[in-house]
């Protein structure tokens, strides 16, 4: 099973999501073309429902950017320079915008968007940035999607700590396999590890 890091961080430290944002990657577009962020190229975690930037010789006063809409890509595959063996996945929905594929089938994909974006750390983890407030945090949120389908479902906040609702927005999502969706419903396990059960997922088993 592929391995999944994931913290979710404070919005406290610019310099340091920045340093955290600029990575290597691939960008594969609606149109069948890759562009390549290799080398002395670079690309920035894309976040909410921005454009996606990449800055050619990132280091060096020669350094260009190009910016790219959003809908003409089909899926962003990027890695920290340092751990090239880690890599993220992320794609663009309409609603609600750039997310991390945190599990992909070929029955059903998994997500998490968060409002103040994304990192990567050196050694391949993911950082999903959240400002904290009083009495509120920044949105960071479970997203599904079925083969076939053209919507994201939202089932759910990334960190409150009631689990019954979520496990049944779930269920019954997935409700063409009764025998996972009954296995969720009667899950007592935190919600990263619930999202992680879609792996079995397959509507065609019954």
């Amino acid at each position: 099973m592929k391995r999944f890091l994931l913290a979710l961080f404070l919005f406290t430290a610019p310099a340091t999501l920045q340093a955290a944002s600029l990575l290597e990657g691939r960008i594969y577009m609606k149109n069948g073309s890759v562009i390549e962020c290799t080398g002395n190229d670079r690309l920035k975690m894309p976040k909410k429902s921005g454009r996606l930037k990449l800055f050619r010789d990132a280091f060096q006063k020669t350094k260009t950017k190009e910016v790219l809409p959003a809908g003409d890509i089909d899926s962003v595959i990027c890695w920290h320079t340092k751990s090239p063996e880690h890599t993220r996945k992320f794609i663009f929905g309409a609603k609600p915008g750039w997310m991390w594929v945190y599990v992909e089938t070929p029955y059903i994909k998994a997500c998490i968007y968060s409002k103040k974006g994304y990192g990567i750390n050196t050694n391949g983890g993911i950082q999903v940035w959240q400002r904290r407030r009083w009495f509120s945090r920044s949105r960071a949120a479970y997203f599904l999607q079925k083969h076939g389908s053209s919507e994201f479902q939202c089932v759910g906040s990334a960190y409150r700590r009631s689990k019954d609702v979520f496990r049944e927005r779930i269920a019954r999502y997935i409700d063409d396999d009764p025998t996972l969706a009954e296995r969720i419903r009667q899950s007592n396990a935190y919600r990263d590890k619930t999202i992680l059960m879609l792996h079995d997922y397959d509507p065609t088993r019954n």
